[in-house]
């Protein structure tokens, strides 16, 4: 049984027991969470938890509630170890030995959250972790259930991420055989784990088709509003992706590639879809399709640094990576080195690495052969040459580079480190501007112009230990200049 089915079935036999507030809520909160909306869902919780039992409601009603905050998290949202501990919380509640599965509702296991985070912070690297917790949560669930047909599918996704895709497609198709057997549905999950094996196989053709079915035989069968809706979305955005790498090895036409390349606001407001977004970028890029930009390089880096922000470690490296191809492919030296020094960070903290460290050590050849800028002018006159430039031919990248080239010159010229701040926040890389000033500040701390250059970067990347590491470096050096 799929989720929504359960769903519209368990709020109908809430209505029918005169439950009418909390049959919306359980339709409701799946829906949000499919949306990544955590501030309707905790608006939500706040305003039925506690008082699910007063209601009269079921006694999983706690316990689904619950899940969800979580869900949205680790799911469109794409969080990573930020939302570990809670969900880690959530799963020893649910599953403590007071009862089997108590605490965790037909619609979602408690595990389901966890074995999400794990992906989305490492998944090659929690393989283990991820297949012995799943073990041993199917022992919490019954089969048929959501919960069961979810912790299911997410074999498949583990078996892809030990390198092992042909098994997985072997699993889904026993389970979709076993399901249909029993006439029921399978999610689908089943059919993007289906497509994620084919592609981890280099099979981009078969996944394509795979796809395009999954599209005509199972999407008008999905409940209309917001599950029909993001089934859509994400077949669209895996749609690109194959087209992209297609087109990138000259086997369709890039121009029908680009078309089905969905908006970038779309995968802005859906973070679980931005790897599939940037990863056909790329290749549409490599292709000659899709401009490769100082725009692209804002996208994948405000990205970048989302995942780092949040925990994501894998999909962090992966972005960066191919945040630094691009932009040395456009010779964007600051930002392409910022991004390496991203991916390097990322790299630390993950456990399968290798392969994403010969891409590593691959993008920072390619970052070490773009040439320095030159300056065009001597750098006590460089800012007022930026400063004429028509607005419709500034390339932000460039004026970084002219920046670092004139800094080399003239270390620690308030001006220009007041300018690289300014150039560092149009291009999402504050935290590398901030790193420039730091070097600045420890050696001049007196410098109060060059101080307010970096407060002002700072609060702009709303670095609050940032700021109080400078608050004590600037009371330091004034304690010590007063004799203090």
């Amino acid at each position: 049984m799929t989720l929504w089915t359960w769903v519209a079935q368990a709020a109908q036999e809430l209505r029918d027991g005169g439950q009418g507030e909390l049959a919306d809520a359980v339709v409701r909160m799946p829906q949000l969470a499919a949306e990544g909306d955590t501030a309707r869902i905790a608006s939500t919780v706040a305003k039925l938890g506690g008082a699910a039992r007063g209601m009269g409601g079921p006694t999983w009603m706690g316990a689904f509630l619950a899940h969800w905050p979580i869900a949205a998290r680790v799911g469109d949202r794409a969080e990573g170890e930020t939302v570990l501990p809670e969900a880690m919380a959530r799963l020893w509640a649910a599953h403590a030995p007071h009862g089997e599965g108590a605490g965790c509702p037909p619609a979602a296991c408690a595990a389901e959250n966890v074995l999400n985070c794990y992906a989305n912070i490492d998944g090659p690297g929690y393989v283990v972790d991820r297949a012995t917790l799943l073990t041993e949560s199917l022992v919490h669930t019954r089969p048929g259930t959501p919960a069961w047909e979810a912790l299911a599918s997410t074999r498949a996704d583990i078996l892809v991420d030990d390198e092992r895709p042909d098994e997985a497609v072997a699993v889904l198709e026993v389970r979709a055989a076993e399901a249909r057997a029993a006439g029921t549905a399978v999610s689908f999950d089943y059919g993007f784990g289906y497509v994620r094996a084919l592609r981890h196989q280099y099979r981009h053709t078969e996944a394509l088709k795979a796809l395009d079915r999954l599209e005509a035989m199972g999407l008008n069968t999905w409940p209309p509003g917001i599950p029909r809706a993001n089934a859509h979305r994400r077949i669209r955005f895996e749609r690109a992706r194959l087209l992209a790498w297609l087109a990138r090895a000259g086997e369709r036409a890039g121009s029908a590639a680009l078309a089905a390349l969905p908006d970038v606001r779309e995968a802005e407001a859906h973070p679980a879809l931005r790897r599939a977004w940037a990863e056909a970028a790329e290749n549409l890029a490599a292709e000659g399709t899709l401009p490769n930009d100082w725009r692209l390089g804002v996208t994948l880096t405000a990205w970048s640094r989302y995942c780092e922000r949040v925990g994501s470690h894998r999909p962090c490296l992966e972005l960066s990576l191919s945040a630094a191809r691009l932009a040395a492919a456009r010779g964007a030296r600051w930002v392409a080195d910022g991004a390496v020094r991203r991916a390097r960070r990322s790299l630390s903290r993950i456990r399968r690495g290798d392969e994403l460290a010969a891409d590593l050590k691959e993008a920072r050849g390619m970052v070490a052969a773009v040439p320095s800028l030159h300056l065009p002018t001597s750098p006590e006159v460089l800012l007022d040459l930026l400063r004429k430039e028509p607005p419709d031919q500034v390339d932000p990248e460039r004026q970084a580079d002219l920046l670092i080239a004139a800094l080399i010159q003239r270390p620690g010229d308030a001006p220009l480190l007041n300018a690289l701040g300014h150039v560092g926040r149009t291009l999402v890389l504050t935290d590398s501007a901030a790193e420039a000033q730091w070097q600045h500040i420890r050696r001049v701390p007196g410098d109060q112009k060059a101080a307010l250059a970096l407060l002002e970067t700072l609060l702009h990347d709303n670095d609050t230990a940032g700021v109080r590491a400078l608050v004590r470096t600037l009371t330091s050096a004034a304690l010590v200049r007063s004799g203090g």
